[in-house]
């Protein structure tokens, strides 16, 4: 199954240690940075194994990707899957000054 990572792409950073004090923007509301969590937590609660693989950049040059949930113990599927998806779109590319 193919699913979001999180709610939203990449963001900048909050390091407020006040983690219930920190907001991002989803869909033009505010919303608690914890509910990014969502995504990633889904198959967790399942036992099952999620690769992330990288689909581009928005138009402000943040990551995007997708999650790769895969039948328990298929963890070499779900990674395969993200292989042969990088070798389609060109796969992970670091950004300017992180190469």
């Amino acid at each position: 199954m193919l699913t979001p990572v999180a709610a939203t792409a990449a963001f900048a950073h909050d390091h407020n240690p006040d983690r219930d004090a920190r907001l991002i923007p989803v869909n033009g509301a505010l919303r608690p940075y914890q509910e990014q969590m969502f995504w990633s937590g889904l198959p967790s609660l399942g036992y099952l194994p999620a690769t992330a693989a990288p689909l581009g950049l928005t138009a402000a040059g943040l990551p995007v990707g997708c999650q790769i949930i895969g039948a328990e113990g298929e963890d070499p599927t779900t990674i395969e899957f993200a292989r042969l998806l990088g070798a389609e779109i060109g796969g992970f590319v670091a950004p300017p000054g992180y190469a």
